[in-house]
C-alpha cells in the first residue's frame, strides 16, 4: 500500500484534532518531529499551506489557522469547476438538484427586499430583451441570487455550477428576445409561487426552466 504524501498526514491531523480559525500550529521543528520527516520536508508543506491561504505564518508569532471566507472559497470552487472537464450534461442535472433542493430554503428566508431583489432581476431582463447577451448575464444573475437567498453559505458556494453553463458555447440558443421572454416569464412564474409559498409548483417551474437547457 502506497504511503499517505506529507501534505495529506498533516491535513488529516488538522482535520481530526478539530483545529479551528484562530488555533495555533507547533512549529516546524516540533511538527518534523511529530510526522518524522525532515524540517525542510515541513517547511514545503507549511509553505504550501500559506500559499493556499490555510494558515497564515507570523515571524517571532507562529504560524495560526486562517478563517476561509465565502469569498475565497466560491473563487476556488468557481476556478475547480470550470477546469473540471464535467460534462455539460452531468453540470446541468447538478444544477437542476440544487436548485430544486434550495427551493424550501428560498420560501422559508425569502424577504420583501429579496423578493423586489428578483423582480427588479426580471425587468431589467425585459428592457435588454434587444440585447441578448447583457439579459443572459442577467438571467445567471437571477439563479445566483436564489442561492443567495436560501441563506446556506454551504449551498450558495456551489452556485458557481453556474459559470461553466453559462459560457457562451452553451448558449447560443438563448441569445435572443424569443429566449429571453420566456426566460423572464418563467422566472416571473418562479417568483410568484416563492411569494405563495407554493413548494410544488415552484419546483415544478425549475424542473421546466432548467431540463431543456
Amino acid at each position: 500500500m502506497s504511503k499517505k504524501p506529507l501534505v495529506t498526514i498533516v491535513e488529516d491531523y488538522l482535520l481530526e484534532n478539530q483545529f479551528k480559525p484562530g488555533s495555533k500550529l507547533e512549529n516546524e521543528l516540533e511538527l518534523a518531529e511529530r510526522f518524522n520527516v525532515s524540517r525542510n520536508s515541513m517547511r514545503e508543506v507549511m509553505t504550501h499551506f500559506q500559499f493556499l491561504g490555510i494558515i497564515e505564518r507570523t515571524k517571532n508569532t507562529g504560524s495560526f489557522i486562517n478563517q476561509q471566507s465565502c469569498g475565497k472559497l466560491e473563487e476556488v470552487v468557481s476556478f475547480c469547476f470550470q477546469l473540471s472537464g464535467f460534462g455539460f450534461e452531468e453540470l446541468k442535472e447538478a444544477r437542476l438538484h440544487l436548485e430544486m433542493a434550495i427551493i424550501p430554503l428560498i420560501i422559508r428566508r425569502a424577504t420583501p427586499e429579496t423578493i423586489a431583489k428578483l423582480k427588479d432581476n426580471i425587468e431589467l431582463m425585459l428592457t435588454h430583451k434587444g440585447h441578448a447577451e447583457r439579459a443572459d448575464k442577467l438571467d445567471k444573475e437571477f439563479h445566483l441570487l436564489l442561492f443567495e437567498i436560501c441563506g446556506n453559505r454551504a449551498l450558495k458556494i456551489f452556485a458557481n455550477i453556474l459559470n461553466p453553463l453559462f459560457r457562451k458555447r452553451h448558449r447560443e440558443r438563448f441569445l435572443n428576445p424569443t429566449a429571453v421572454l420566456k426566460s423572464a416569464r418563467d422566472h416571473k412564474q418562479l417568483v410568484a409561487a416563492i411569494e405563495e409559498e407554493n413548494l410544488q409548483r415552484a419546483q415544478d417551474i425549475i424542473k421546466l426552466h432548467i431540463s431543456p437547457t
